[in-house]
């Protein structure tokens, strides 16, 4: 495993120190993450615009026809996820090994990327059943219970790709592992990751906001007449919508990535390194596990 004691992300202990490091480094390596995110929301929300939502909403009453419309969309969709999944992993590659080598490209991201890919992959799959389970038993109950279980998730999960990345390709690994590290420090992980979430979700809004500017009077016009709420479906498919979306959207994209790799250096660093240093046949001695002890005169 590599030393990434001298990673820009490493060293946080605190909040403050760690929205230092996060906007730090989001300024310094921002070209890089924010092409990487443009390309993945361009991609998305072009197969998003090839979706007839309004069709679908019309579909509501008649569930025959819905459930048939819901099998079409099947396709577009898993492709949607397959994207966002694959670029979520080229871009968390690029924020670990970026900042390390200057010489690090397009090539070696990609491969970084592709044998992180199937662990990570196992682990999502794994992870995200018991993650769907274990907020939807939260919502059944109440509100808060349901909110605490996605927020644990999200903490777990944030450990895992960081993981498949710079330690292990142990699927078993990966899950137990980033276990490890969420309950490491529990409760400041969750108030980071709940911290951050808030931002990036007033962030959005704000976005938002801006992109709107231009469709002003069509949205004013679904307000004022409900019949014409098509239109707004029918504006997600314009070209200059689409585009706007997407450069606006990869402005906060590489955040929650750079917040993954904060949190993982600042539990990881508290785990004893693994002993590297070697007998001549290649084997760790027992005594090397031990300090020496002093010679006796």
């Amino acid at each position: 495993m590599q030393n990434y004691q001298n990673h820009p992300l490493a060293g946080a202990r605190d909040l403050d120190s760690a929205m230092i490091r996060l906007w730090s480094f989001y300024k310094k390596y921002f070209i890089g993450m924010y092409i990487i995110s443009v390309i993945s929301a361009l991609i998305s929300n072009l197969i998003t615009s090839t979706l007839d939502t309004n069709a679908l909403m019309q579909a509501t009453g008649d569930p025959e026809l819905l459930v048939s419309m819901m099998k079409e969309m099947a396709l577009p969709y898993s492709l949607i996820m397959a994207v966002s999944f694959v670029f979520t992993i080229i871009l968390h590659a690029w924020v670990l090994g970026r900042p390390l080598d200057e010489n690090y490209g397009v090539a070696d991201t990609l491969k970084d990327s592709a044998v992180a890919f199937f662990p990570f992959l196992l682990a999502a799959i794994v992870m995200g059943l018991g993650g769907v389970m274990l907020i939807g038993i939260g919502f059944v109950m109440l509100v808060l219970p349901g909110l605490f279980a996605m927020f644990y998730f999200i903490t777990v999960f944030i450990f895992a790709l960081p993981l498949a990345l710079a330690e292990t390709r142990n699927t078993a690994t990966i899950i137990g592992k980033s276990f490890q590290l969420a309950h490491r420090n529990l409760w400041p992980n969750m108030g980071w990751v709940v911290v951050v979430a808030l931002i990036m979700v007033i962030a959005s809004m704000v976005v938002s906001g801006i992109i709107m500017l231009p469709f002003t009077g069509t949205f004013v016009k679904s307000l004022a007449n409900p019949e014409e709420a098509s239109a707004l479906l029918e504006m997600s498919k314009s070209p200059l919508y689409i585009i706007l979306s997407s450069l606006a959207g990869a402005l906060i994209t590489p955040v929650f990535p750079i917040l993954a790799f904060i949190l993982y250096f600042r539990n990881s660093e508290e785990i004893p390194q693994v002993i590297t240093d070697k007998a001549d046949d290649g084997r760790v001695k027992v005594e090397d596990l031990y300090p020496k002890m002093p010679d006796k005169e």
